[in-house]
């Protein structure tokens, strides 16, 4: 017969952190539930080529912050991108990135340089122009960390690139330097 040997310390340690863990994950599950609109972003973030079917209709509209600025026209202040906002979309235009952007099909020329938002999507047109240079040097500047605000439109410039978006819809985009994302 053999013989029972009482647990140690240690084995008990890790029974309690196992019984701890598995009440910290049936408390996570508990809780989850629609992200508020807080979580705008993360929602948008999360997205995955398997959630192809989700529409952008379920982004959540955003309010702009109140300390935003009403400019039309500028560029971040590494000049390698620039944006205008008009009545009808915010488009931004990128000198110089690393990423690789979508092949679209039927597209005569490139895409990847500019990258559009209007109330109903984000999207990356094709433009048979030649790629944008560096912004011109008396386009406002918009510092990092400032929002512009024109009609439904809002953009804000991060170390990270830009984002801008419709404040009805929620739809927009990021663009920086090593990617873009579209929501």
């Amino acid at each position: 017969m053999p013989v029972r040997r009482p647990l140690g310390g240690g084995a008990i340690a890790l029974i309690f952190m196992d019984v701890v863990l598995i009440g910290i994950l049936i408390a996570l599950f508990a809780t989850r539930g629609t992200p508020s609109s807080g979580d705008a972003e993360t929602t948008a973030a999360q997205t995955t080529a398997s959630d192809s079917e989700t529409t952008l209709s379920s982004v959540p509209a955003v309010t702009p912050p109140a300390d935003a600025l009403d400019v039309a026209a500028f560029a971040l202040p590494s000049r390698n991108i620039w944006c205008e906002i008009g009545a009808e979309d915010a488009t931004c235009y990128i000198a110089d990135y690393t990423f690789s952007p979508p092949n679209v099909p039927d597209c005569t020329g490139t895409v990847g340089h500019i990258v559009q938002v209007t109330e109903a999507e984000a999207s990356l047109p094709c433009s048979t122009e030649d790629a944008p240079g560096e912004a011109s040097p008396d386009l406002t500047v918009l510092d990092y960390g400032q929002t512009s605000v024109v009609g439904d439109f809002m953009c804000t410039s991060d170390t990270d690139g830009v984002t801008c978006r419709s404040a009805a819809s929620g739809h927009g985009f990021t663009l920086a330097r090593g990617g873009f994302t579209l929501f």
